[in-house]
């Protein structure tokens, strides 16, 4: 590819990372938690299958440690040979926090439809409907009424009436994205997506005035695939989130070294490092072998945090594996009619 394309996909990259300054589940390797980012991510993917599971639990050093885990399936349905497919996917999201043990499941689907413009554009348009449960247990909290003055008393009243511990609630996101192929290794893509459509009540004091809503997130995507000859790959991912009062800025860099390219044992190597602007930075190292894709990073917190933290901020995996079918090679041989 020329080196003047190359200077301007670079430099779109890092204008877009540079303007973007959650309070969702969110993982350190978003790259790889589809649901969070768009809807639009279900079936868009080079393959016919796909399985992906996330796991990260952050501050192990602290007495309230978080825990995060997600399993995500998707698949789509090639509609036309110029490139039209629909997508749909279902996953599951878990998460815990703190001596309330506050936890939020979540059963996600995403169904898109991707069009192809003409040879390289693509646009995708997806929607996710999805079922949500926050819930919580009070038995470990403390409470200042249960201060006597000099000492804790579990047994006085916390004058705390928790008409429900667990709400269910149903929601709805929905998002867009457009893509140039340039080649088959360099592409530029960016989407945008609204998560939480309805806002669902999240209040545990049931039906009172007292709801609490489920603020909108909303969130920017931009990502720079470049092949660099015949063995490496540049890839640069930012993201954007916003929601209510919160933010949070990822980027992330990566290189893929190709390493063997023989069929049966492909293998590339995955290094690269992240940031989240103004808490942690994050190195990344994976591997993919076949249709087996493999990931790990640790944070290192860099904000206020880091002295509760000792800047260990937890680690974090992503495990994948694609199911490929054979292309057919759109060769054919006529057979004499005798």
């Amino acid at each position: 590819m020329p080196f003047k394309p190359i200077c301007i996909l670079i430099g779109i990259w890092m204008c877009f990372y540079a303007k973007i300054e959650a309070q969702d589940i969110h993982y350190s390797q978003f790259i790889y938690h589809y649901p969070s980012q768009n809807p639009i991510q279900s079936g868009f993917y080079n393959g016919n299958h796909r399985i992906t599971a996330n796991y990260r639990n952050q501050w192990q050093t602290v007495p309230v440690p978080y825990m995060s885990f997600s399993l995500f399936y998707d698949s789509k349905i090639k509609l036309k040979s110029n490139g039209d497919y629909i997508g749909a996917g279902i996953g599951f999201d878990y998460d815990r926090a703190g001596d309330s043990e506050l936890s939020l499941s979540s059963l996600n689907i995403g169904l898109n439809y991707g069009l192809t413009l003409s040879k390289g554009h693509l646009i995708i348009l997806g929607l996710s409907p999805n079922i949500g449960q926050r819930r919580l247990s009070d038995e470990k909290l403390k409470w200042g009424s249960q201060w006597t003055g000099d000492h804790y008393d579990k047994n006085r009243s916390p004058n705390e009436n928790f008409n429900t511990t667990g709400d269910l609630f149903f929601d709805l996101s929905g998002g867009l994205a457009y893509q140039y192929s340039f080649t088959k290794r360099t592409r530029l893509m960016a989407s945008a997506a609204i998560f939480h459509l309805l806002e669902p009540d999240q209040t545990f004091y049931g039906l009172s005035q007292n709801k609490i809503k489920l603020p909108q997130r909303n969130v920017l995507n931009g990502s720079i695939n470049l092949g660099l000859g015949a063995y490496l790959d540049l890839l640069l991912n930012g993201e954007f989130q916003k929601q209510d009062a919160y933010e949070e800025k990822l980027g992330t860099g990566l290189i893929r070294f190709y390493i063997n390219q023989k069929p049966g044992s492909k293998f590339n190597l995955l290094a690269g490092c992240g940031i989240r602007l103004d808490d942690a930075y994050f190195p990344m190292l994976g591997f993919e072998y076949n249709n087996w894709m493999i990931s790990g990073s640790y944070d290192i917190t860099t904000s206020d945090f880091k002295t509760a933290t000792n800047s260990r901020g937890g680690p974090e995996i992503a495990v994948q594996y694609i199911f490929k079918g054979i292309e057919p090679i759109g060769l054919y041989k006529k057979c004499p009619i005798y």
